[in-house]
């Protein structure tokens, strides 16, 4: 089975799916097979077959656990796993196609979780940032106001490289978007001088704009530290939060229509951007109290 997973990889790559896809993707596989071998002892996988895919669904959904928190897994959740063989079977069995996306679980749209933060909140991390300790910290510093003003997510950031930026016309190319797409994005002066200062202390020849000592690409791990440091106390400010703040700041000045703030931040419908819209669940309630 480990054969199996290794050409699974090599179709991966050679299908274009991301370095994180193929992680997320392969591990899944590895999972079911994991289950394939406790369910049915010493057989031998010969392929995919329907009934063994409907038995896995139902393990997923009422007997495998979360290992993080006990519970059972959430849609979302098997849904990922679902999807690793969705590829599996495109892939490595196209002629015998018995997993498809109708397999996926039905989730019902929610609203994006409240976010406390506030714009002073963000600009005091912001400058708790650029106040840090060591040479990175102008380096930190821009990829916060990146992730804050322009609502890339943390993967898009750091796989920028140079040649993607140009501060003279304010743009931003996203090559490795989720899905594969690019976009552009259009940056304020905010990043332009952030990026600008960077750039001034970069003298390393690397084609990454955002990276290590070793010229190499910027690790995420790297990055969810020095947030974790500089969270003032009192609140946790993470990547991901930032890119909420983002879209929610974006909507909220009414200078943005719903089209234009889903072109900023790569969402594939613009669905998935008004979610962000009823996001502050006090002013929401507050609203209904003067009914």
């Amino acid at each position: 089975m480990e054969s199996l997973v290794d050409g699974f990889k090599r179709k991966m790559y050679l299908d274009g799916k991301s370095e994180r896809t193929i992680g997320v993707y392969s591990n899944s596989v590895k999972e079911f097979f994991r289950w394939f071998h406790d369910s049915y002892g010493d057989i031998t996988f010969k392929k995919l077959y329907r009934e063994n895919i409907l038995e896995y669904k139902s393990y997923l959904k009422n007997v495998r656990k979360s290992e993080r928190s006990g519970n059972g897994l959430c849609p979302k959740s098997i849904n990922s796993k679902l999807s690793a063989l969705i590829c599996f079977n495109e892939l490595m069995e196209p002629d015998n196609i018995v997993v498809s996306k109708r397999d996926l679980i039905k989730i019902q749209a929610e609203l994006v979780s409240p976010t406390s933060i506030t714009k002073k909140e963000v600009e005091e991390f912001r400058q708790i940032v650029l106040q840090s300790e060591g040479c990175a910290a102008k380096r930190n510093f821009a990829i916060a106001t990146i992730l804050a003003y322009a609502g890339l997510r943390i993967t898009e950031c750091l796989n920028i490289r140079k040649q993607d930026i140009c501060l003279e016309s304010g743009q931003l190319k996203i090559v490795d978007g989720k899905g594969e797409k690019a976009r552009i994005v259009i940056i304020n002066s905010k990043i332009e001088s952030a990026v600008r200062e960077c750039q001034k202390g970069d003298k390393m020849e690397s084609q990454w704009l955002f990276h290590n000592s070793r010229g190499e690409r910027l690790n995420q791990t790297t990055i969810n530290r020095v947030f974790r440091l500089c969270s003032p106390k009192g609140y946790s400010i993470t990547p991901h939060t930032l890119r909420h703040f983002y879209a929610i700041n974006a909507i909220s000045s009414g200078a943005f229509t719903i089209p234009e703030i889903a072109g900023q931040m790569g969402h594939s419908s613009i669905k998935t951007t008004m979610r962000y819209m009823n996001s502050n669940l006090d002013e929401i309630r507050k609203k209904v109290e003067m009914l």
